[in-house]
């Protein structure tokens, strides 16, 4: 037999369940899912970036040889 769970949802973060009104269980939970964002953010940035650096440069070596 199973018992039906109250409806739900769950922190975007941690994933505790949580009220269907809320996001995050708490500001702390905000707050890292936020930097992790940020850092996402960075790194495919930075990803890109250097992708970008690496064509230049092998062209500029296809130029000069």
């Amino acid at each position: 037999m199973t018992v039906p769970l109250p409806e739900h949802d769950h922190c975007k973060f941690c994933g505790n369940p949580i009220p269907f009104d809320m996001a995050y269980c708490s500001e702390e939970c905000y707050y890292k899912y936020q930097a992790k964002i940020k850092k996402e953010k960075q790194n495919t940035m930075l990803f890109w970036g250097l992708a970008a650096l690496s064509v230049i440069v092998i062209f500029a070596v296809k130029l000069i040889l």
